[in-house]
């Protein structure tokens, strides 16, 4: 895995941005060049070696989000970006709970008639290998052995970790008695959380499809009691448990390797067949190929983009210095997770 950098943006700095900061070794304030935006660089060990880890603050609202996720993503060129902090918990969740969220319901969206407001609303998605990732990480004994020492006197329950829909818009939720509150229990009913930025996020993070995204939210009320739970500290608590979740995450991801699994040679005359299609233009395309782990001055140059993935195949049937078969399988299945082909081969 060549790129090693990761951007963790959240909307607030003393309940948020800064609970990050104690994971990092040699940390530094750098600035965004035009703008003079100010992050938080510093490296996160792992067991595949020290990843870049970049700390930024959008400031609420999505349209803040969209505009300095933009900004960051563009400067750093990270492998995964996350957008971690709290949010009011709307069903099927506790105070300190963490919800990952799959998608994100943009509420705001809509038409006013004569008749009332229609919803229109927008949406957005995680990254479909990311999330699957994080789901499949809340059920390993690293993440339970930490969870097991999340709770604490005012907080007592287990952290439970659930993966779904979060509301997004531009309002706060403060009442189950609020128009906002009914509103979302009519067009959103699935959704677990609500909070101000996901959906900017992932709107622009849409626009870079070399990054992985994915939405960590800790619950820090569940909206009718409020006042109470931030009285008890829920909000540094919360955000603690998904800062928690998300460093243990990403030291996950670096430390999965993949086997060393040679294509057959009708598996690799399939691909050749599929990766034609798919990225005509050859390994280049969405840099499919060094996401795979490949170097591209392994491949003979040429314009066809199918003799390239037929000379990627003779390479990956030949060892494949640095790509592997498994990975570029998941890789393309990020980009086309709906490519029955593909996860077929994968089996």
């Amino acid at each position: 895995m060549h790129n090693q950098t990761v951007v963790v943006l959240s909307a607030l700095e003393g309940n948020e941005r800064q609970i990050f900061r104690p994971f990092l070794t040699n940390e530094q304030v750098i600035r965004h060049p035009a703008t003079q935006t100010d992050y938080y660089s510093g490296t996160l060990q792992t067991e595949t070696g020290d990843v870049r880890l970049i700390l930024g603050r959008t400031d609420q609202t999505n349209v803040s989000a969209a505009l300095e996720t933009d900004r960051a993503l563009a400067h750093f060129t990270p492998r995964y970006a996350f957008f971690v902090g709290v949010a009011g918990g709307l069903k099927d969740v506790e105070v300190g709970d963490i919800v990952i969220g799959k998608d994100v319901y943009g509420y705001e969206r809509g038409k006013t008639t004569a008749d009332g407001f229609r919803a229109r609303p927008g949406a957005g998605n995680s990254s479909y290998a990311l999330e699957r990732a994080a789901t499949g990480f809340v059920h390993s004994q690293p993440w339970q052995d930490i969870a097991r020492d999340l709770p604490n006197g005012n907080f007592p329950s287990p952290v439970n970790i659930v993966t779904g829909t979060i509301a997004s818009g531009e309002k706060v939720d403060g009442a189950v008695t609020s128009e906002l509150h009914r509103f979302l229990q009519e067009h959103c009913n699935h959704a677990l959380a609500v909070e101000m930025e996901g959906f900017g996020f992932l709107e622009a993070a849409r626009q870079h499809p070399q990054v992985h995204a994915l939405i960590v939210r800790g619950i820090s009320d569940l909206v009718d009691d409020k006042s109470k739970s931030d009285g008890l500290g829920s909000q540094p608590y919360a955000s603690a448990n998904a800062a928690a979740f998300t460093i243990a995450l990403i030291k996950q991801l670096y430390s999965t390797t993949y086997t060393k699994r040679l294509p057959t040679p009708e598996e690799a005359k399939q691909l050749i067949a599929i990766a034609s299609e798919l990225y005509s233009g050859g390994i280049r395309d969405a840099a499919i190929w060094e996401r795979a782990g490949g170097r591209v001055s392994d491949i003979a140059v040429s314009p066809n983009g199918r003799t390239q993935w037929q000379d990627a195949m003779r390479h990956m049937r030949n060892g494949g210095r640095g790509a592997s078969f498994s990975k570029l399988l998941d890789e393309m299945l990020e980009d086309f997770p709906d490519k029955v082909e593909l996860l077929s081969i994968r089996g």
